[in-house]
Formats: structure tokens, sequence, C-alpha cells
């Protein structure tokens, strides 16, 4: 499932396709969403925004179009003359000139007013957004120390969309790995410069992910996993999909478990749970 850094960038580049351009065509193909063709087709395309995982389009009539990708979702841009050749159904369609983007797949994709935003079950739940400049490490840390959250294990909290909004799986295993964290600490069980490294690193990361499209690891460490052969699924990354590989910063293999099914990464020295 793609994450906040990724739902981002997604957003960033339809963005310079259809905001403020001539849409010719707005196709509403998913059954549920049907009803508001008329109405959007003689919309202009005010912005673009995303609330951690959920992407919300914005027309001047006053209506948004909110998308949640979940596993299958994906949005395309692609020339007018290309020919998609796969198996996914076509939910949304936004016609320029020149550009066709589309989202594929997706079921969770709904028009609403503008205004009630704030208001859609999903996005009242959410907890600031990673992304959004709001969330510092010092609101981080607050939250992490906060009666909500300080006795939850970092593995399940990390990816608790009410805690903080845009973190998955990839940035959990990241994220825990780099501030020295083991999965089943909990924030009040550790000290102030421990949390302080927490806060610091959920933010830093996710802001690299989203710059370098995905990597949590400098363009060195990236390039040198990259010269011993590893695939760029591990050398993007410091834990996740590492398992089995040696640990960055220290001697020992990262080790992979599940979480409520999910898989995670981590280094049993540097996230020792007595540190």
């Amino acid at each position: 499932m793609p994450e906040g850094p990724e739902i981002r960038r997604e957003a960033d580049r339809i963005s310079k396709k259809i905001v403020g351009k001539e849409v010719h065509s707005v196709n509403l193909i998913y059954p549920p969403i049907a009803e508001f063709q008329d109405i959007l087709q003689q919309s202009q395309i005010e912005s673009i925004a995303t609330r951690g995982k959920a992407m919300l389009i914005r027309f001047d009539c006053g209506l948004s179009m909110y998308s949640h990708n979940q596993l299958y979702g994906r949005w395309t841009i692609n020339r007018l003359s290309t020919v998609m050749k796969w198996n996914r159904t076509l939910r949304v369609e936004f016609l320029t000139n020149k550009f066709a983007v589309r989202l594929w797949s997706a079921t969770d994709v709904e028009i609403i007013p503008t205004s009630k935003e704030e208001h859609h079950p999903f996005i009242a739940k959410l907890g600031p957004d990673i992304l959004d400049d709001s969330c510092t490490p010092s609101l981080i840390f607050n939250r992490l120390r906060s009666k909500k959250f300080c006795n939850r294990k970092a593995s399940s909290l990390m990816l608790d969309q009410s805690f903080i909004a845009g973190i998955g799986n990839y940035l959990r295993s990241e994220i825990l790995h780099q501030s020295g964290v083991h999965p089943n600490a909990k924030p009040r069980s550790l000290s102030d410069s421990k949390i302080q490294s927490w806060a610091e690193v959920t933010k830093s990361l996710s802001e690299l992910s989203y710059v370098t499209g995905g990597f949590t690891v400098s363009e060195k460490v990236a390039l040198d996993g990259k010269q011993r052969g590893e695939p760029k699924r591990a050398y993007r990354h410091s834990a996740f999909c590492r398992n089995e590989l040696q640990c960055h910063y220290c001697d020992r293999k990262i080790v992979r478990i599940k979480v409520a099914n999910r898989r995670l990464d981590f280094c049993p020295k540097c996230q020792d749970l007595n540190n």
C-alpha cells in the first residue's frame, strides 16, 4: 500500500497535468460516484491535496473527490496515445489535450463537499499529517509522551493513523531501526533523549522518502549497497527488506518478524529492548 510520501508525490505529478489546465473530459466510471459526472464535467480543478494516504481533488463547484488507494488502487499519467494493456478496472479519468490521468481499481472513492472534508469518516480520525509543516518533531515528541499513546507498543503505534497520518509498513521499520527503538518498546519506558530521537527520525525519514521517491538512506549508503549486488528493495533502506543482510550500524543481521500479519524488519542489537 502506498504511504504518505508516495501519495504526496502522486498528487504532485497529477497536479502538474490537470490543476489550472483545460480538462476537456471528466469520466466517472465508478458507479457510486457516477451521478456527479455532469457537474464535475462543467467544473475546473482548483487544487489537489493529501491527508495521510488519502487524496483530495478539489473542484471550483465546491465538491472534492476523495480517494484512498488501499491495496489495489493506482493512478497513472499517460499521453492520450498510450494504450493501457492490463486487467485493472478503470474508476476515474481526466483527459486534457495531451494527457490522460486515470485512477484504477480503487474501491474507496467518494464525492464530498469541500467544506466537509474534515468531517469525512476517514479524515476525521487522522492524526497530524507527517508531511505537513505543522507536524514538527516537537509535536511528535509530545504525542509519544501523551497519555493516549505512551502505553502503546512501537510496532502498533507507528501504523496507527490517529497517531501520525501517512506512516506505513516500510517507514515503520525504518523509523524504529534508525532511532534504535525496539518494536515492543513503549514510549513510557523510554528516556527523553530516546523519545526525541524517535520523533526527529520520524519526521526526517518521512521527508527524505518524499524527496527521494522512497529511499530512507543516504545516496552513498544506497550506492554502496547497489555495488554489493543488493536488490533495490534492500539497498534503498536500512532495515526494511534487508532481513538476513548485515545491519549498517553493527555486525548483526536484520531480522524479520510478523506483527498483525505484517512484516517488520529490525536489528536485535541496535534495537535492544533493554537499551
